[in-house]
């Protein structure tokens, strides 16, 4: 009974802390303020990387292109990223485009760098602009997303980053379970953005300053790891971001086109979770923090199977997870117009946990690989 009560008295002090934070985050998403429209044009370097994707990079060209926003203010550079597909010659078939540069990542040579980071710096040292705009191959992003980016940014703004839904070949239920579950990483990332205190991001909708990323010695600290272009590079710049913003509007959200197959999906979840040792130590203690009172949760509804004298206890748990949770979630999907994932809610938590402890030890401690 003494090893019962200590259990319990863990699960419940992390379960109490998880909770704060999700509010916290929650009260950061409404710090947010929309921003007034600014009478001149920054000017931006889009970077884009891509790897094997002769099946997404023509209508992400296209819409890069036709941007309602001044063609002397913004460049776009398509990096190709060692494809072994025809991407580099459909990138080719669009040199007419004035503003756009294409770059073969096989014709530079970079020490301690892998993956897509190297394409990236590539990208990045053939810049002109001090505003580096930051999307992926499979993504739509609108006709008005510069202008949005374009809103977000003052002399003092550093970092800005907006939200990315899904998009699958059929909006049923696994759909909708994919990007709730998306949603509420972005509800994390944009909850500690409005507390000034950014713990994560995603590169498919990212703007950050170059001379924020020489100063942090652009990937040379994350250059060996395959992921975490994005969060651990964000981690990186913190000491160095004056003023964080994130965007809401729907001309600014980037839809990413997802059609992996399962074996892709593995691996990217896999690598998603291989981030954990390289977190500094705050933010390893929350995620493990979490990884506890998930457990702990487990444990309680497995002595409610065995004996129902432990259903008060599981309950109680489960109201502490469930009801900062719907909060955080509520507050963010309202504010990207997308209230509708919440009907997978539910569903959801039944299949998270095991989720969330599965991939976070495999990756951990398991491989994953990086695109074929």
């Amino acid at each position: 009974m003494m090893i019962y009560n200590v259990i319990v008295f863990i699960t419940l002090l992390f379960g109490v802390i998880y909770a704060s934070l999700l509010f916290m985050f929650a009260y950061g998403i409404l710090k947010h303020r929309r921003d007034a429209f600014k009478s001149g044009f920054e000017k931006f370097s889009v970077i884009v990387a891509a790897r094997n994707e002769e099946a997404h990079i023509a209508e992400l060209i296209e819409r890069l292109a036709v941007q309602n926003y001044p063609r002397d203010s913004y460049e776009i550079i398509i990096v190709n990223d060692d494809s072994s597909d025809s991407t580099m010659d459909i990138i080719n078939k669009y040199s007419h485009i004035e503003n756009l540069k294409a770059l073969n990542s096989k014709e530079y040579i970079l020490e301690g760098i892998i993956g897509k980071k190297k394409a990236l710096q590539i990208g990045i040292e053939q810049s002109s602009y001090e505003m580096l705009v930051f999307t992926d191959a499979d993504c739509l992003p609108e006709a008005d997303w510069l202008l949005e980016i374009n809103r977000h940014i003052d002399e003092e703004t550093d970092f800005v980053c907006g939200y990315s839904p899904l998009m699958m070949k059929q909006n049923g239920i696994i759909s909708g379970l994919k990007n709730l579950e998306r949603a509420s990483i972005f509800a994390v990332g944009s909850g500690s953005f409005g507390l000034k205190t950014a713990i994560t991001c995603t590169a498919r909708n990212m703007v950050y300053r170059k001379s924020n990323w020489e100063k942090v010695g652009r990937f040379s600290k994350i250059g060996h790891i395959a992921s975490g272009d994005d969060d651990l590079m964000l981690l990186l710049q913190r000491k160095e971001i004056r003023k964080y913003n994130f965007m809401f509007s729907q001309s600014s959200i980037v839809p990413a086109i997802e059609d992996k197959d399962l074996k892709a999906q593995m691996h990217q979840e896999t690598r998603r979770g291989s981030k954990f040792k390289y977190y500094p130590l705050y933010l390893k203690f929350i995620c493990l923090m979490t990884f506890i009172f998930y457990l702990g949760l487990l444990a309680s509804f497995c002595l409610v199977i065995a004996d129902f004298y432990y259903l008060p206890v599981f309950i109680g748990f489960l109201l502490i997870k469930l009801i900062p949770e719907f909060v955080l979630l509520t507050v963010f999907l309202s504010k990207v117009k997308r209230l509708k994932y919440l009907v997978m809610m539910p569903l959801a938590e039944l299949i998270y946990i095991p989720y969330f402890v599965f991939f976070g030890l495999k990756g951990t401690f398991g491989g994953y690989k990086w695109k074929n």
